[in-house]
Protein backbone atom coordinates (compact mmCIF):
# COMPACT_ATOMS: atom_id res chain seq x y z
CA UNK A 1 0.00 0.00 0.00
CA UNK A 2 2.92 2.44 1.10
CA UNK A 3 4.85 1.46 -1.77
CA UNK A 4 1.84 2.45 -4.15
CA UNK A 5 1.33 5.61 -2.82
CA UNK A 6 4.76 6.63 -3.11
CA UNK A 7 4.85 5.23 -6.75
CA UNK A 8 1.88 7.22 -7.52
CA UNK A 9 2.69 10.23 -5.79
CA UNK A 10 6.33 10.30 -6.83
CA UNK A 11 6.97 11.94 -3.10
CA UNK A 12 9.51 9.95 -0.73
CA UNK A 13 8.06 7.71 2.03
CA UNK A 14 9.44 6.47 5.33
CA UNK A 15 8.00 3.44 6.62
CA UNK A 16 8.89 0.67 9.48
CA UNK A 17 8.53 -3.04 9.55
CA UNK A 18 8.77 -5.72 12.04
CA UNK A 19 10.80 -8.48 10.70
CA UNK A 20 10.95 -11.93 12.39
CA UNK A 21 14.28 -13.43 12.32
CA UNK A 22 15.51 -16.18 14.87
CA UNK A 23 16.82 -14.26 17.20
CA UNK A 24 13.42 -12.61 17.26
CA UNK A 25 11.70 -9.63 16.02
CA UNK A 26 13.86 -6.78 14.61
CA UNK A 27 12.97 -3.52 13.16
CA UNK A 28 13.67 -2.23 10.15
CA UNK A 29 12.91 1.34 8.70
CA UNK A 30 12.93 1.87 4.79
CA UNK A 31 12.93 5.29 3.02
CA UNK A 32 11.61 4.87 -0.63
CA UNK A 33 12.67 7.24 -3.14
CA UNK A 34 11.25 7.75 -6.23
CA UNK A 35 13.29 6.83 -9.45
CA UNK A 36 12.77 9.27 -12.59
CA UNK A 37 13.03 9.04 -16.10
CA UNK A 38 14.06 11.83 -18.42
CA UNK A 39 10.30 12.51 -18.67
CA UNK A 40 10.17 13.04 -14.78
CA UNK A 41 7.42 10.12 -15.22
CA UNK A 42 7.96 7.79 -12.06
CA UNK A 43 9.58 4.51 -13.01
CA UNK A 44 10.39 2.61 -10.21
CA UNK A 45 11.32 2.99 -6.26
CA UNK A 46 14.70 3.12 -4.46
CA UNK A 47 14.53 1.72 -0.78
CA UNK A 48 17.03 2.02 2.17
CA UNK A 49 17.28 -0.37 5.00
CA UNK A 50 18.50 0.07 8.17
CA UNK A 51 17.81 -2.09 11.62
CA UNK A 52 16.88 0.46 14.10
CA UNK A 53 15.86 -1.73 16.38
CA UNK A 54 18.50 -0.34 18.99
CA UNK A 55 15.65 2.76 18.50
CA UNK A 56 12.64 0.65 19.19
CA UNK A 57 14.11 -0.67 23.03
CA UNK A 58 15.35 2.77 23.24
CA UNK A 59 11.84 4.03 23.15
CA UNK A 60 10.46 1.68 24.98
CA UNK A 61 12.62 2.14 27.94
CA UNK A 62 12.76 6.10 27.52
CA UNK A 63 8.39 5.38 27.92
CA UNK A 64 9.43 3.39 31.15
CA UNK A 65 11.94 6.01 32.52
CA UNK A 66 10.05 8.97 31.41
CA UNK A 67 6.54 8.28 33.77
CA UNK A 68 8.68 9.09 36.54
CA UNK A 69 9.82 12.45 35.66
CA UNK A 70 8.26 16.00 35.72
CA UNK A 71 9.38 16.62 31.47
CA UNK A 72 9.49 13.77 29.01
CA UNK A 73 12.33 12.56 26.92
CA UNK A 74 11.63 12.51 23.31
CA UNK A 75 13.41 11.75 19.88
CA UNK A 76 13.24 13.93 16.86
CA UNK A 77 14.36 13.19 13.06
CA UNK A 78 14.98 15.42 10.34
CA UNK A 79 15.62 14.41 6.50
CA UNK A 80 15.64 16.37 3.80
CA UNK A 81 12.53 15.94 1.93
CA UNK A 82 10.40 14.30 4.82
CA UNK A 83 10.89 17.08 7.34
CA UNK A 84 10.15 16.74 10.88
CA UNK A 85 9.11 13.38 12.57
CA UNK A 86 8.87 12.78 16.34
CA UNK A 87 10.54 8.78 17.03
CA UNK A 88 9.21 9.25 20.50
CA UNK A 89 7.35 11.21 22.77
CA UNK A 90 7.37 10.82 26.57
CA UNK A 91 3.37 10.67 27.90
CA UNK A 92 3.92 13.69 30.01
CA UNK A 93 3.54 15.78 26.43
CA UNK A 94 0.04 15.75 26.49
CA UNK A 95 -0.03 16.93 30.48
CA UNK A 96 2.52 20.15 29.87
CA UNK A 97 0.91 20.64 26.39
CA UNK A 98 -2.29 18.96 25.11
CA UNK A 99 -0.95 17.05 22.72
CA UNK A 100 -1.13 13.32 23.00
CA UNK A 101 1.61 11.21 22.24
CA UNK A 102 -0.20 9.69 19.12
CA UNK A 103 -0.45 12.86 17.92
CA UNK A 104 2.80 13.77 17.99
CA UNK A 105 4.05 10.79 16.70
CA UNK A 106 1.29 10.82 13.85
CA UNK A 107 2.21 14.64 13.32
CA UNK A 108 6.06 16.59 14.29
CA UNK A 109 3.67 19.80 13.37
CA UNK A 110 0.67 19.05 16.58
CA UNK A 111 4.00 19.79 18.58
CA UNK A 112 6.53 21.72 16.96
CA UNK A 113 3.82 24.04 16.04
CA UNK A 114 3.10 24.62 19.96
CA UNK A 115 6.77 26.38 20.29
CA UNK A 116 5.82 30.21 20.57
CA UNK A 117 5.80 32.20 17.00
CA UNK A 118 8.49 34.60 18.43
CA UNK A 119 10.50 32.22 19.04
CA UNK A 120 10.09 29.05 16.51
CA UNK A 121 12.19 29.93 13.75
CA UNK A 122 14.96 30.59 16.14
CA UNK A 123 14.59 27.28 18.20
CA UNK A 124 14.42 25.31 14.83
CA UNK A 125 16.99 26.75 12.78
CA UNK A 126 19.27 26.53 15.94
CA UNK A 127 18.82 22.84 16.11
CA UNK A 128 19.06 22.32 12.64
CA UNK A 129 22.85 23.82 13.13
CA UNK A 130 23.36 22.09 16.15
CA UNK A 131 22.69 18.82 14.47
CA UNK A 132 24.61 19.47 11.33
CA UNK A 133 27.37 20.17 13.44
CA UNK A 134 26.71 16.80 15.74
CA UNK A 135 26.80 19.34 18.85
CA UNK A 136 24.69 18.79 22.01
CA UNK A 137 21.59 21.56 21.81
CA UNK A 138 20.32 23.27 24.58
CA UNK A 139 17.88 26.01 24.84
CA UNK A 140 15.11 28.11 26.77
CA UNK A 141 11.77 29.16 24.63
CA UNK A 142 8.11 29.27 25.05
CA UNK A 143 5.84 26.40 24.31
CA UNK A 144 1.86 27.19 23.67
CA UNK A 145 -0.76 25.16 25.10
CA UNK A 146 -3.53 23.90 23.41
CA UNK A 147 -5.26 25.91 26.60
CA UNK A 148 -4.04 29.10 25.39
CA UNK A 149 -1.24 28.94 28.26
CA UNK A 150 1.87 30.04 27.70
CA UNK A 151 4.50 28.09 29.13
CA UNK A 152 8.52 28.22 29.50
CA UNK A 153 10.34 24.98 28.81
CA UNK A 154 13.78 24.27 28.52
CA UNK A 155 14.92 21.35 26.01
CA UNK A 156 18.58 19.75 25.72
CA UNK A 157 19.64 16.76 24.12
CA UNK A 158 22.34 15.13 21.65
CA UNK A 159 21.88 14.71 17.71
CA UNK A 160 23.52 11.80 15.83
CA UNK A 161 23.41 11.63 11.95
CA UNK A 162 22.76 8.69 9.74
CA UNK A 163 23.42 7.53 6.23
CA UNK A 164 21.48 9.58 3.68
CA UNK A 165 22.27 12.53 6.15
CA UNK A 166 19.05 12.16 8.52
CA UNK A 167 19.60 13.49 11.60
CA UNK A 168 18.34 12.22 14.87
CA UNK A 169 18.01 13.90 18.49
CA UNK A 170 17.75 12.65 21.73
CA UNK A 171 16.51 14.63 24.44
CA UNK A 172 14.70 16.39 27.25
CA UNK A 173 12.10 18.59 27.62
CA UNK A 174 11.34 20.33 31.23
CA UNK A 175 8.81 22.66 32.23
CA UNK A 176 11.09 25.67 33.48
CA UNK A 177 7.61 28.36 33.91
CA UNK A 178 8.32 28.56 37.73
CA UNK A 179 11.71 29.10 38.02
CA UNK A 180 11.57 32.02 34.75
CA UNK A 181 8.64 33.47 37.09
CA UNK A 182 10.94 33.56 40.17
CA UNK A 183 13.59 34.73 37.67
CA UNK A 184 11.49 37.79 36.52
CA UNK A 185 10.11 38.50 40.37
CA UNK A 186 14.24 38.61 41.01
CA UNK A 187 14.87 40.90 38.28
CA UNK A 188 12.01 42.97 38.77
CA UNK A 189 13.53 43.18 42.82
CA UNK A 190 16.71 43.82 41.58
CA UNK A 191 15.67 46.52 39.05
CA UNK A 192 13.91 48.22 41.96
CA UNK A 193 16.76 47.85 44.38
CA UNK A 194 18.98 49.40 41.54
CA UNK A 195 17.01 52.16 41.37
CA UNK A 196 16.99 52.73 44.83
CA UNK A 197 20.33 52.72 45.03
CA UNK A 198 21.12 54.80 42.00
CA UNK A 199 18.64 57.43 43.07
CA UNK A 200 19.51 57.66 46.49
CA UNK A 201 21.19 60.81 47.73
CA UNK A 202 22.86 59.06 50.07
CA UNK A 203 26.14 57.02 48.76
CA UNK A 204 25.73 53.13 48.93
CA UNK A 205 29.40 51.06 48.80
CA UNK A 206 30.77 47.89 49.89
CA UNK A 207 34.67 47.44 50.43
CA UNK A 208 36.30 43.95 51.34
CA UNK A 209 37.88 43.54 54.41
CA UNK A 210 41.54 44.28 52.93
CA UNK A 211 39.66 48.06 52.43
CA UNK A 212 39.47 48.27 48.83
CA UNK A 213 36.33 49.15 46.90
CA UNK A 214 33.98 46.68 45.30
CA UNK A 215 31.15 48.71 44.69
CA UNK A 216 30.26 52.08 44.81
CA UNK A 217 26.81 53.28 43.49
CA UNK A 218 26.74 56.03 40.60
CA UNK A 219 25.65 59.05 43.28
CA UNK A 220 29.57 58.71 44.50
CA UNK A 221 30.37 60.78 41.01
CA UNK A 222 27.47 63.34 41.81
CA UNK A 223 29.38 63.92 45.36
CA UNK A 224 32.74 63.09 44.66
CA UNK A 225 33.62 63.69 41.18
CA UNK A 226 35.51 60.54 40.73
CA UNK A 227 34.30 58.42 38.06
CA UNK A 228 32.97 54.69 39.58
CA UNK A 229 34.98 52.74 37.66
CA UNK A 230 38.23 54.50 38.76
CA UNK A 231 37.11 54.23 42.48
CA UNK A 232 36.42 50.29 42.50
CA UNK A 233 39.30 48.43 42.71
CA UNK A 234 40.87 51.05 44.78
CA UNK A 235 41.84 51.06 48.62
CA UNK A 236 39.76 53.32 50.90
CA UNK A 237 43.34 54.81 51.88
CA UNK A 238 43.37 56.70 48.49
CA UNK A 239 40.06 58.93 49.31
CA UNK A 240 40.25 59.19 52.50
CA UNK A 241 41.94 62.11 55.01
CA UNK A 242 45.11 60.88 56.57
CA UNK A 243 44.41 61.85 59.78
CA UNK A 244 40.68 59.97 59.55
CA UNK A 245 42.07 56.73 58.52
CA UNK A 246 43.10 54.77 61.54
CA UNK A 247 39.80 55.82 62.46
CA UNK A 248 37.30 54.50 60.03
CA UNK A 249 39.83 51.55 59.82
CA UNK A 250 38.95 50.74 63.47
CA UNK A 251 35.78 51.28 62.57
CA UNK A 252 35.64 48.81 60.19
CA UNK A 253 37.24 46.47 62.80
CA UNK A 254 34.35 47.32 65.06
CA UNK A 255 31.83 46.00 62.72
CA UNK A 256 33.87 43.14 62.15
CA UNK A 257 34.79 41.93 65.83
CA UNK A 258 31.08 42.55 67.18
CA UNK A 259 29.37 41.10 64.38
CA UNK A 260 26.47 44.12 64.95
CA UNK A 261 26.08 46.98 62.40
CA UNK A 262 28.09 50.20 63.53
CA UNK A 263 27.44 53.73 62.74
CA UNK A 264 27.60 57.43 62.92
CA UNK A 265 31.52 57.73 61.85
CA UNK A 266 32.17 61.01 60.30
CA UNK A 267 34.98 61.64 58.30
CA UNK A 268 36.39 63.40 54.98
CA UNK A 269 36.56 62.11 51.70
CA UNK A 270 38.53 63.53 49.26
CA UNK A 271 36.40 65.29 45.97
CA UNK A 272 37.52 65.30 42.61
CA UNK A 273 38.50 69.37 42.78
CA UNK A 274 41.01 68.42 45.79
CA UNK A 275 38.83 69.58 48.64
CA UNK A 276 37.51 67.80 51.43
CA UNK A 277 33.87 66.67 52.08
CA UNK A 278 32.72 65.56 55.38
CA UNK A 279 30.47 62.06 55.73
CA UNK A 280 29.01 60.31 58.02
CA UNK A 281 28.43 56.67 57.32
CA UNK A 282 26.86 53.44 58.31
CA UNK A 283 27.76 49.97 57.70
CA UNK A 284 27.60 46.38 58.58
CA UNK A 285 28.95 42.62 57.26
CA UNK A 286 28.03 40.99 54.56
CA UNK A 287 28.58 37.29 55.41
CA UNK A 288 29.24 34.78 52.29
CA UNK A 289 27.68 31.06 52.55
CA UNK A 290 30.05 29.67 55.66
CA UNK A 291 29.38 32.61 57.74
CA UNK A 292 32.31 34.46 56.79
CA UNK A 293 32.78 38.15 56.25
CA UNK A 294 33.30 38.48 52.36
CA UNK A 295 32.21 42.76 52.31
CA UNK A 296 31.35 46.04 53.97
CA UNK A 297 28.02 47.43 53.31
CA UNK A 298 27.85 51.13 54.10
CA UNK A 299 25.67 54.10 53.48
CA UNK A 300 27.47 57.27 53.70
CA UNK A 301 26.04 60.94 53.73
CA UNK A 302 27.66 64.20 52.83
CA UNK A 303 27.78 66.42 55.84
CA UNK A 304 29.89 69.01 54.63
CA UNK A 305 27.30 71.81 54.90
CA UNK A 306 26.01 70.66 58.26
CA UNK A 307 29.25 70.71 59.92
CA UNK A 308 30.13 74.11 58.33
CA UNK A 309 26.96 75.16 60.09
CA UNK A 310 28.00 73.56 63.11
CA UNK A 311 31.45 75.11 62.92
CA UNK A 312 29.80 78.95 62.37
CA UNK A 313 27.53 78.09 65.40
CA UNK A 314 30.67 77.05 67.66
CA UNK A 315 32.30 80.08 66.09
CA UNK A 316 29.48 82.06 66.98
CA UNK A 317 29.14 80.88 70.38
CA UNK A 318 33.05 81.73 71.05
CA UNK A 319 33.48 84.56 68.98
CA UNK A 320 32.18 88.59 69.38
CA UNK A 321 29.91 88.95 66.82
CA UNK A 322 31.01 92.73 65.83
CA UNK A 323 34.97 91.61 65.51
CA UNK A 324 35.44 87.95 65.72
CA UNK A 325 37.35 88.52 68.77
CA UNK A 326 37.55 85.39 70.82
CA UNK A 327 34.59 86.11 73.23
CA UNK A 328 34.52 86.30 77.24
CA UNK A 329 34.22 82.21 77.78
CA UNK A 330 35.79 81.57 74.82
CA UNK A 331 39.07 83.91 76.56
CA UNK A 332 39.05 82.06 80.16
CA UNK A 333 38.59 78.40 78.68
CA UNK A 334 42.41 79.60 77.19
CA UNK A 335 43.53 81.00 80.46
CA UNK A 336 42.78 78.08 82.33
CA UNK A 337 44.45 75.75 80.10
CA UNK A 338 47.56 78.10 79.72
CA UNK A 339 47.60 78.52 83.42
CA UNK A 340 47.93 75.19 83.86
CA UNK A 341 50.28 74.80 81.09
CA UNK A 342 52.71 77.62 83.26
CA UNK A 343 52.01 75.83 86.96
CA UNK A 344 53.08 72.42 85.41
CA UNK A 345 56.64 73.68 83.59
CA UNK A 346 57.35 76.43 86.23
CA UNK A 347 56.88 79.65 83.45
CA UNK A 348 55.59 83.04 83.58
CA UNK A 349 52.24 84.38 82.01
CA UNK A 350 51.59 87.93 80.46
CA UNK A 351 47.88 88.90 80.51
CA UNK A 352 47.36 92.49 78.91
CA UNK A 353 44.08 94.65 79.63
CA UNK A 354 42.93 96.86 77.18
CA UNK A 355 40.73 99.83 77.65
CA UNK A 356 39.59 102.19 74.93
CA UNK A 357 40.66 106.06 76.37
CA UNK A 358 37.70 108.82 75.30
CA UNK A 359 35.51 105.60 73.39
CA UNK A 360 32.53 107.12 75.02
CA UNK A 361 32.59 110.63 73.20
CA UNK A 362 32.76 109.22 69.68
CA UNK A 363 30.14 106.85 70.19
CA UNK A 364 27.80 109.54 71.70
CA UNK A 365 28.74 112.30 69.02
CA UNK A 366 29.19 110.39 65.86
CA UNK A 367 26.71 107.56 66.62
CA UNK A 368 27.00 103.57 67.04
CA UNK A 369 28.10 102.94 63.55
CA UNK A 370 30.72 105.19 64.16
CA UNK A 371 31.72 103.53 67.30
CA UNK A 372 31.01 99.70 65.62
CA UNK A 373 33.82 101.04 62.94
CA UNK A 374 36.60 102.32 65.90
CA UNK A 375 35.75 98.81 67.77
CA UNK A 376 36.58 96.66 64.20
CA UNK A 377 39.29 99.02 63.79
CA UNK A 378 40.91 98.65 67.23
CA UNK A 379 40.41 94.47 66.53
CA UNK A 380 42.56 94.93 63.21
CA UNK A 381 45.02 96.71 64.91
CA UNK A 382 45.42 94.39 68.31
CA UNK A 383 45.73 91.60 65.94
CA UNK A 384 47.92 92.92 63.90
CA UNK A 385 50.09 94.38 66.46
CA UNK A 386 50.64 90.80 68.29
CA UNK A 387 51.80 87.14 67.16
CA UNK A 388 49.46 84.56 65.20
CA UNK A 389 50.03 82.63 68.77
CA UNK A 390 48.53 85.58 71.04
CA UNK A 391 45.30 85.53 71.84
CA UNK A 392 43.39 88.52 71.71
CA UNK A 393 39.47 88.91 72.79
CA UNK A 394 37.06 91.35 73.98
CA UNK A 395 35.19 91.11 77.20
CA UNK A 396 32.35 93.81 75.68
CA UNK A 397 32.38 97.44 75.35
CA UNK A 398 36.02 98.91 74.55
CA UNK A 399 37.17 96.43 77.03
CA UNK A 400 39.73 93.71 75.16
CA UNK A 401 42.06 90.86 76.69
CA UNK A 402 45.17 90.11 75.22
CA UNK A 403 47.17 86.72 76.41
CA UNK A 404 50.59 86.68 75.44
CA UNK A 405 51.52 82.89 73.75
CA UNK A 406 55.17 82.66 74.83
CA UNK A 407 56.98 82.72 78.29
CA UNK A 408 57.17 86.83 79.56
CA UNK A 409 58.48 88.63 82.30
CA UNK A 410 57.28 92.11 82.95
CA UNK A 411 59.67 94.06 81.02
CA UNK A 412 59.09 92.25 77.90
CA UNK A 413 55.18 92.36 78.32
CA UNK A 414 55.13 95.90 78.85
CA UNK A 415 56.96 96.48 75.72
CA UNK A 416 54.28 94.84 73.86
CA UNK A 417 51.55 96.68 75.59
CA UNK A 418 53.46 100.04 74.48
CA UNK A 419 53.78 98.99 71.02
CA UNK A 420 50.28 98.41 71.20
CA UNK A 421 49.76 102.15 72.61
CA UNK A 422 51.14 103.61 69.78
CA UNK A 423 49.40 101.62 67.28
CA UNK A 424 45.81 102.15 68.78
CA UNK A 425 46.80 106.21 69.16
CA UNK A 426 46.99 106.45 65.18
CA UNK A 427 44.16 108.50 63.83
CA UNK A 428 41.67 107.14 61.29
CA UNK A 429 38.52 107.52 59.44
CA UNK A 430 35.42 107.06 60.54
CA UNK A 431 32.06 108.06 58.66
CA UNK A 432 34.30 110.78 56.94
CA UNK A 433 35.96 112.42 59.55
CA UNK A 434 39.47 111.96 61.17
CA UNK A 435 38.86 110.38 64.49
CA UNK A 436 41.54 109.91 67.54
CA UNK A 437 41.29 107.17 70.23
CA UNK A 438 44.32 105.55 72.48
CA UNK A 439 44.48 102.63 75.19
CA UNK A 440 45.07 102.61 78.73
CA UNK A 441 47.03 98.73 78.88
CA UNK A 442 47.26 97.24 82.05
CA UNK A 443 49.69 94.25 82.60
CA UNK A 444 49.28 91.57 85.12
CA UNK A 445 52.28 88.70 85.23
CA UNK A 446 51.22 84.81 86.58
CA UNK A 447 52.80 83.65 88.84
CA UNK A 448 54.39 87.44 90.39
CA UNK A 449 50.62 89.01 90.74
CA UNK A 450 48.06 86.20 90.79
CA UNK A 451 47.51 82.29 90.58
CA UNK A 452 43.94 81.82 89.56
CA UNK A 453 42.55 83.85 86.08
CA UNK A 454 40.09 85.90 87.84
CA UNK A 455 42.67 87.31 89.90
CA UNK A 456 45.10 87.76 87.17
CA UNK A 457 42.42 89.48 85.44
CA UNK A 458 41.59 91.80 88.36
CA UNK A 459 45.61 92.12 88.42
CA UNK A 460 45.89 93.45 85.23
CA UNK A 461 42.54 96.05 85.33
CA UNK A 462 43.84 97.59 88.62
CA UNK A 463 46.87 98.00 86.59
CA UNK A 464 44.93 99.53 83.45
CA UNK A 465 42.79 102.17 86.20
CA UNK A 466 46.05 103.33 87.02
CA UNK A 467 47.39 103.88 83.52
CA UNK A 468 44.20 105.68 82.76
CA UNK A 469 44.90 107.55 86.44
CA UNK A 470 48.46 108.59 85.20
CA UNK A 471 47.14 110.53 82.01
CA UNK A 472 46.15 107.64 79.35
CA UNK A 473 47.56 106.34 76.14
CA UNK A 474 49.96 104.08 78.39
CA UNK A 475 50.77 100.86 80.04
CA UNK A 476 51.19 99.81 83.49
CA UNK A 477 52.46 96.47 85.53
CA UNK A 478 50.27 95.51 88.19
CA UNK A 479 51.67 95.89 91.29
Amino acid sequence: MVYAECFASGKPALIESIIDVPSGSRSWQIQLSPLRDDEGAVTGLLGAARDVTWSRDFAQQLQTVSRQLPGFFYQLQWSEGLGWRFLFVGQRVEEMFGVSQAEALADADTLLGRIHPEDRDRVLADSIEHGEQLKPWQAEFRMCHRDGRVLWVEANDLPQRLEGGTIIWTGYVNDISRRKALEAEVRVSETRYRQLVENANDIIFTVTPDGVFSYVSPNWTATLGHPVERVVGSHIGDYLHPDDLPRCQGFLEEVLTSGQPQSGIEYRVRHQDGDWRWHITNAAALRGDNGEVVAFLGIARDITERRAMEQRIRHLAQHDALTGLANRALLFEHLEQALRLAARHGEKLALLFIDLDEFKPINDRLGHAAGDEVLLTTAKRLVGGLRESDLVGRLGGDEFIALLDAPAGGEEALAVARTLCRSLAEPLQVGGQTVSVSASIGVAIYSDHAASSDDLVRAADRAMYRAKAAGRNRARLAE
